[in-house]
C-alpha cells in the first residue's frame, strides 16, 4: 500500500517546471465554466458565494502567473536568483497550483459533467427527437438501444473470433513460408517446399494488396453463387451460409495474411541459434520449431497480434456492404430512421474509440503479463537461487 502511494505524495510534494503556465491554463478553463450558464443539476448557483470563490482563487492564480512573467521578463538573464524562486515561494505556488485546479475541477463537475447530465437526461425521456446536436445524439442512442447493442455484440465477436481464428491459421501459413529446401531432402520434399512457400507468398501478397471490403463482397457473392447453382432456394443458403459466417470468414482470411508476417518477423527475432541447438539434441526440424522458435516468436509478436484485434474492430465496418450486423451497420439503419445521419456516425464514432480503448488497455495489461521476466531467482553455477522478490506471474 505504502509503495503505491510513494509516486502520488513524490508528486504532490515535489517542485514542477511550468507550474504558472500550466495552472493558467486550468484557470481560465474554471473560469469559462463559472461563466457558463448552470443547469438545473448544479450545486453552484450563478450568484452564489462558492462559486465566486472557486472564481476569485482562478483570478488570483492568474494575477500570479502574471506578476511571475514580468519578473522573469524583466530579470531574464538572472531569474533563478529572483524572489520567484525562493524555495518558500516555489512552494506556495505549488500549493496554490493545487488550489486552483481543485476549484476548477469542482466548476467543471457542476457546469459540464452535470450539465451534460441533465441533457442526456432530458434527452432520453423527450416524446420527440430534440433539434441540438448532443440531444439528439442522446435521444437516439437510448431509444435505440437495442439496435447499438446488438451492433457493438457483432463487431466484436467479429474481431474477436476472427482474429483467434486468423491466429491459427497463421501458424500454418507462416510454417508454408518459412519453408526453405534442403539438401538432405529428396526431390518430392523439396517440390512440396517450393510449393508451400510460394503459395504462402502468393497469398499473402494478394490478401495485403486488396481492400477487406471487396474480399468481403467476392467471397459472400462467391459462394452465394455455388449454392445456387446446386438449386438450393435464398432461405436455405442464407441458413448454410448467414451473413456472420461470410464476415468471420473475411475477417478471418484477412488476418491471417497479416499475422503470418507478424510470426514471421517474431521467428526471424529468434536467435539461430536456438535452432541449431535444438537440432544438435536430436529434434527434427519440425519439432524445434514447435517447441524451441514457435513459443518465442509468440511471446516476440503479443504486441502485434493485440493491435490486430483492434485493428479488426474497426476494419470489421467495411463488412456492412454485405449487410453483416456490426456497429457501422446498424448506425446506418438508425440513421435511416430520423433522418441524423452526423449525429449517429458520431455516437459510432464515440463507441469505436471506446471499444478500441478499452481494448487496448486489456491487451496491454494481459501481454505485460505474459512478457514480463521473472527476476526472482538468479543462477549461481548448477544452483537456482531464490531472491524472495515477488514473481510478476
Amino acid at each position: 500500500m505504502a509503495a503505491s502511494t510513494a509516486p502520488r505524495k513524490n508528486f504532490i510534494t515535489r517542485d514542477h517546471r511550468y507550474v504558472y503556465l500550466g495552472g493558467s491554463l486550468i484557470a481560465l478553463l474554471g473560469l469559462g465554466m463559472f461563466y457558463s450558464a448552470p443547469s438545473p443539476y448544479s450545486f453552484i448557483p450563478a450568484q452564489s458565494v462558492f462559486g465566486t470563490a472557486l472564481a476569485v482563487i482562478c483570478w488570483f492564480f492568474l494575477g500570479v502567473s502574471a506578476m511571475a512573467l514580468l519578473v522573469k521578463w524583466a530579470y531574464w538573464n538572472n531569474y533563478s536568483s529572483t524572489i520567484m524562486k525562493r524555495p518558500l515561494i516555489v512552494r506556495v505556488s505549488r500549493f496554490l497550483s493545487y488550489l486552483d485546479a481543485a476549484a476548477c475541477a469542482l466548476l467543471v463537475l457542476d457546469r459540464f459533467i452535470l450539465k451534460l447530465a441533465y441533457i442526456i437526461n432530458a434527452a432520453i425521456h423527450a416524446d420527440s427527437n430534440p433539434t441540438d446536436t448532443l440531444s439528439t445524439m442522446a435521444y437516439m442512442a437510448y431509444n435505440q438501444r437495442s439496435l447499438f447493442a446488438i451492433g457493438i455484440s457483432y463487431t466484436v465477436r467479429l474481431a474477436l473470433f476472427g482474429t483467434a481464428i486468423a491466429f491459427v491459421l497463421a501458424l500454418l501459413m507462416v510454417f508454408l513460408r518459412i519453408q526453405e529446401p534442403d539438401k538432405r531432402d529428396n526431390d518430392f520434399v523439396k517440390f512440396l517446399k517450393i510449393v508451400a512457400n510460394k503459395f504462402s507468398r502468393f497469398y499473402i501478397f494478394v490478401i495485403r494488396g486488396t481492400p477487406m471490403m471487396v474480399q468481403s463482397l467476392i467471397l459472400y457473392n462467391a459462394v452465394f453463387g455455388l449454392f445456387k447453382r446446386t438449386g438450393m432456394s435464398v432461405s436455405d443458403i442464407n441458413r448454410v451460409w448467414p451473413l456472420f459466417l461470410a464476415g468471420l470468414v473475411t475477417v478471418s482470411l484477412n488476418s491471417t495474411a497479416y499475422l503470418a508476417e507478424v510470426l514471421r518477423g517474431g521467428i526471424l527475432a529468434v536467435d539461430a541459434g536456438q535452432m541449431e541447438a535444438a537440432r544438435s539434441l536430436g529434434m527434427t526440424h519440425w519439432q524445434a520449431m514447435r517447441k524451441v522458435v514457435f513459443p518465442q516468436a509468440i511471446k516476440n509478436s503479443l504486441p502485434a497480434i493485440g493491435n490486430e484485434f483492434i485493428i479488426n474492430i474497426k476494419d470489421s465496418s467495411v463488412l456492412c456492404v454485405v449487410g453483416v450486423s456490426d456497429l457501422m451497420f446498424m448506425t446506418r439503419s438508425v440513421a435511416g430512421i430520423y433522418y441524423k445521419g452526423t449525429e449517429c456516425y458520431l455516437i459510432a464514432a464515440i463507441v469505436y474509440l471506446f471499444l478500441t480503448y478499452l481494448s487496448s488497455l486489456l491487451l496491454k495489461a494481459i501481454t505485460g503479463k505474459m512478457t514480463a521476466p521473472d527476476n526472482t531467482k538468479r543462477h549461481q553455477g548448477n544452483q537456482t537461487v531464490d531472491l524472495g522478490l515477488p514473481s510478476s506471474n
